[in-house]
Order: C-alpha cells, then sequence, then structure tokens
C-alpha cells in the first residue's frame, strides 16, 4: 500500500491522500497543485521541454511561483507514506527533504541542467521512490524482529 500512495501522489499530487481517504485535504492538495501549476505554467514548461524546446520551456516558467512547486510536490507524497502505517524510525525522511531542495535549487540552476523542467522532475522523483523504499525497507526489518 506504501508503494501505491506515493506513485499516486507523484502522479498527481493529492490522489494519495484520495486512496487514505483524507477525502478533504486531497482536494485542498490537488486544488493547491493546479493552482501552483497554473500560475508557474508548468505543464506547458514541460511540453515545450520534452519537445527540444528548452529555452522557451525555461522562458514561460513563473519562477516566483515554481520555487514552491517541489515543496507541494513532495509534501504530498510524504504524507500521503506516513499516513500509510506509523513509523519509529525516520531516517528515509532525509531522501525527501533532500528531492525538495534538489527541486528548488533545480528551478534556480535549470538554466544549466540539460533538458531542465524534465530532469529536475525525474530526479525527484528518483529520490522520493529512493525515500519510499527506504521506509518499506526499515519498517519490513522492525516487523520481523
Amino acid at each position: 500500500m506504501r508503494w501505491k500512495v506515493v506513485i499516486f501522489s507523484l502522479v498527481m499530487p493529492g490522489l494519495g491522500q484520495w486512496l487514505n481517504k483524507q477525502y478533504l485535504k486531497s482536494i485542498f492538495f490537488i486544488c493547491i497543485e493546479h493552482i501552483l501549476n497554473r500560475l508557474a505554467y508548468i505543464n506547458k514548461a514541460l511540453y515545450f521541454d520534452l519537445n527540444g524546446l528548452h529555452e522557451e520551456a525555461l522562458s514561460i516558467v513563473n519562477v516566483e511561483y515554481a520555487m514552491f512547486y517541489p515543496g507541494i510536490y513532495v509534501l504530498c507524497a510524504l504524507d500521503s507514506l506516513l499516513h500509510v502505517k506509523e513509523t519509529n524510525n525516520s531516517v528515509f525522511l532525509y531522501w525527501f527533504a533532500l528531492a525538495g531542495l534538489l527541486g528548488t535549487v533545480g528551478v534556480i540552476y535549470a538554466r544549466f541542467v540539460p533538458v531542465p523542467v524534465f530532469s529536475v522532475g525525474l530526479m525527484m522523483v528518483i529520490f522520493i521512490l529512493i525515500g519510499t523504499f527506504h521506509c518499506t525497507k526499515i519498517n519490513h526489518s522492525t516487523e520481523l524482529t
């Protein structure tokens, strides 16, 4: 179930909360994500970026709003993971914090990254998945002892 809620949160922030039956929180996160996405022009930038128009992608992004997007994205995935099952070990949280930091720094230095919008987003997803794997591994080993 941990993987399912995190994957759903990565597809659309807020869907993991819906799977956890936290409907109001889910609607709130979906609305916040759509507002930030719309104000920052993330989807349009991603479209341009994936079609090889990297300069256009960077020029269309509204950096003032894009700076908040990685934090909300990571927060939604982390929140959905934490509400599946309580865990005593918090080491996996570092991976989520690193994903958010990487996303924010990626927005700042996007001009120096090849395929900037996609690359930064992909690195965030990879770090979130590593954190989820680490969380699952921690809980599995504590259940065995």
